[in-house]
C-alpha cells in the first residue's frame, strides 16, 4: 500500500479513536449530566476532532535559475526548506501556516555583476500553483500538501508567478538594488542577455547556507532589517529587507 495512504489511513483512525473516546464519557453520564455538560463536551469534541488535522510536512525545493549570456549559458541555483503545519480553517480563516529557511538565488551573471531571485512567502506553495495538475487532489490543500515532499517532477515556474528579481548598481550599497524585468534582462545588463528559466524540484540535497553572505558583505548587519538600516518601509528602496535575502533557523 502506498505510503500516503497509509498515513491518511491512520489520521482517519486517530481521529475516529478520539470521538469514540468523547462518545464513550457521554453516555455513562446520567440525563441531567448530558443536559448540562453538553456545550463543555461539543466544544470538546471540536478540539479533538480538529487536532487531527493537524498536519506537519517539511520538505527542501531546488530552484534553478537559467541566463544566456553574451559568454554562453549560465545557472545558479538555491535550496530552501519549507515547513507547513496544515490545520484546517480555523477561526480567522487560515488553513496553512509556512515557515522558510535558505538563501535567494545569486548568479554572478557578468564579472562583479550579480542577479538575484528573491524570498517570498509565495515560494510556500510555488511548486503547487506552478504545476497543480501534478498532484492527485489539487483542489484540497491537506492532501496536496501531503503529496508535496514525494514530488519529483521537475516544474517549470510561469512568468506570471515569477518572484521579484533584483540587482544591485554597486553591490557594496543596499540602497542602489534595481528591480529587474526578466523579459528585458538586457535593460538591466547590456545586449546579450536573455532570461531563459526558472525551475522547481523537490530534492534531498541540503539547504543552500553561507553563499550570499560573501557577496552581500552588509547583510548580516541587518539582521533582517529594511536595506536602508531603518526600522520601518519607509524610504526603504523597493520595501525589501533582508529576509529577501536569507532567512536563517529559528
Amino acid at each position: 500500500m502506498p505510503m500516503r495512504q497509509i498515513e491518511v489511513m491512520a489520521n482517519s483512525v486517530q481521529i475516529f479513536e478520539r470521538a469514540s473516546y468523547v462518545k464513550s464519557a457521554f453516555m455513562c453520564m446520567s440525563h441531567s449530566m448530558r443536559t448540562s455538560w453538553l456545550p463543555a463536551l461539543a466544544a470538546l469534541l471540536a478540539i479533538f476532532l480538529l487536532s487531527g488535522c493537524d498536519q506537519r510536512r517539511d520538505w527542501h525545493q531546488k530552484m534553478s535559475l537559467t541566463v544566456e549570456t553574451p559568454d554562453g549559458v549560465k545557472s545558479a541555483l538555491s535550496v530552501i526548506e519549507v515547513k507547513s503545519r496544515y490545520v484546517g480553517p480555523d477561526s480567522m480563516g487560515n488553513e496553512v501556516f509556512y515557515g522558510l529557511r535558505g538563501e535567494a538565488v545569486t548568479m554572478e551573471i557578468a564579472p562583479g555583476r550579480y542577479l538575484f531571485v528573491l524570498l517570498e512567502e509565495s515560494f510556500s506553495e510555488l511548486y503547487y500553483r506552478s504545476s497543480p495538475e501534478s498532484f492527485s487532489n489539487p483542489k484540497n490543500r491537506g492532501k496536496w500538501l501531503a503529496e508535496m515532499p514525494s514530488m519529483r517532477e521537475v516544474v517549470n515556474v510561469p512568468w506570471d508567478r515569477f518572484p521579484m528579481l533584483v540587482t544591485f548598481d554597486d553591490i557594496k550599497n543596499p540602497a542602489s538594488v534595481k528591480r529587474v524585468n526578466p523579459s528585458k534582462l538586457a535593460a538591466s545588463f547590456g545586449q546579450g542577455y536573455r532570461f531563459k528559466s526558472i525551475t522547481l524540484e523537490i530534492t534531498d540535497e541540503p539547504v543552500t547556507e553561507g553563499r550570499i553572505g560573501g557577496v552581500l558583505g552588509w547583510l548580516e548587519q541587518l539582521e533582517g532589517g529594511y536595506l536602508h538600516g531603518g526600522f520601518t518601509s519607509k524610504g526603504a528602496p523597493l520595501g525589501l529587507t533582508g529576509l529577501e535575502f536569507v532567512r536563517k533557523k529559528k
